[in-house]
């Protein structure tokens, strides 16, 4: 493991680290979740109403790669939805990001050597960029904004705007912070590639 730099995002310091290595396993695959179908209704003396309920399909796809370092130590990475292109043979870098005052910290990348390819883990970036109060802030700014949906069409247009307004500014406010940190992130490919240059063997 290498501790490449530290990220600031206003008062929250994190700090990146790697690990490089040969993959050794890869393993790719889709499980799908189905929800609904079947419906609801009152039917009486021949009359009534009966409401559908759509069977709706949810379909997330897995990879799990096995790396193994120069030194010999395994690591073990399993994502959803990231769609990794990896394949046996490889030579990837795991980044991982440790928030100030914590000992561990979510992967949030991994870099293709051989392809180029920088994929970020989308969950596990939101994890590292953003405190956990941050979610509450979210989570009332919402809740404001869909007061202000009824205001606008019930009373005042303009109390609507103020009351929907937080919450604009609570989602430019985290993709402004994200786009930092993946930014700041996706600059170290050229540091990865002198630093943790793939062997002569796995090129």
């Amino acid at each position: 493991m290498t501790q490449m730099t530290t990220i600031t995002l206003g008062s929250r310091q994190i700090a990146i680290h790697s690990m490089s290595g040969e993959v050794m396993d890869t393993q790719k695959w889709v499980t799908t979740e189905i929800s609904g179908g079947g419906g609801r209704g009152v039917v009486s003396h021949g009359s009534g109403y009966i409401e559908k309920d759509p069977v709706k399909s949810k379909h997330t796809t897995h990879d799990q790669i096995i790396i193994r370092t120069a030194d010999g130590e395994e690591e073990s990475l399993k994502v959803e939805d990231v769609h990794l292109a990896v394949r046996q043979g490889h030579w990837v870098s795991l980044i991982w990001a440790i928030p100030r005052g914590r000992t561990d910290g979510p992967f949030v990348a991994i870099f293709n050597h051989n392809t180029g390819a920088l994929d970020f883990i989308g969950s596990a970036v939101n994890k590292a960029c953003f405190p956990m109060i941050s979610s509450v802030f979210g989570a009332i700014s919402l809740f404001l904004a869909l007061i202000g949906v009824f205001v606008c069409f019930l009373s005042s247009v303009v109390l609507g705007v103020l009351l929907m307004a937080p919450c604009a500014a609570y989602f430019f406010w985290l993709g402004k912070r994200r786009n930092a940190f993946t930014g700041q992130v996706a600059a170290l490919r050229a540091q990865l590639k002198i630093s943790q240059p793939a062997p002569k063997a796995v090129q």
